[in-house]
């Protein structure tokens, strides 16, 4: 049997990867759908003005993640065992969460399409990475929101796609920690790996 926290640790950090934009200030809840491989994870999506809150549900449980640009932290909240690990967030992040990658070699864009109900503009995009050193990757960025709702690497068989947006309407409540959680210093199988992609 694997320890508590394995199989999440996967899906944490290729979300964490792709956190959030510190200036984001754009408000809207929304479904989010993570493919990778045969595996499909649903979850939810919070934003209110740079902050950002993470919900997954799998057969080990529900888990949370909220960063908070303004404390510099981020939590990582068990709610069946009433916990949450805290991980000091730095302001040079390796990845965005569904933004272009600023150090990208190769930003085009090649036209619009509608995604989700917003008029996207579509550009296609090449990073440093994959089997053979460069990887593409298809981004689709409203005008209306100003940040993408979906990205696709196809040499990763990789997909983040949001669903079901709704503006505004973000209760400030969602982005604290629950009250009498506590405080565990590290998750079996997760908190090495984590830490190794945010130090």
């Amino acid at each position: 049997m694997k320890p508590r926290g394995h199989r999440r640790c996967g899906w944490f950090v290729a979300i964490f990867l792709m956190i959030p934009g510190l200036a984001w200030s754009a408000e809207f809840s929304a479904q989010m759908m993570v493919k990778e491989g045969g595996k499909i994870m649903p979850g939810k999506i919070f934003f209110q003005n740079g902050k950002m809150r993470q919900e997954f549900q799998d057969e080990e449980g529900q888990t949370i993640t909220i960063v908070r640009p303004d404390k510099k932290k981020i939590w990582v909240v068990l709610p069946q065992d009433r916990t949450y690990l805290e991980i000091a967030l730095k302001t040079c992040l390796p990845g965005q969460f569904i933004q272009i990658p600023p150090d990208a070699l190769q930003k085009r864009l090649v036209g619009t399409e509608t995604v989700c109900g917003y008029v996207a503009d579509k550009y296609e995009v090449t990073v440093r990475g994959g089997k053979e050193g460069l990887e593409k990757q298809t981004f689709w960025m409203p005008k209306k929101l100003g940040v993408p709702i979906k990205v696709v690497c196809q040499d990763r068989d990789f997909c983040v796609e949001y669903r079901s947006i709704k503006e505004g309407g973000v209760a400030e409540r969602l982005f604290d920690l629950p009250p009498g959680f506590k405080k565990v210093n590290h998750l079996t199988g997760f908190t090495k790996k984590v830490r190794e992609e945010v130090e």
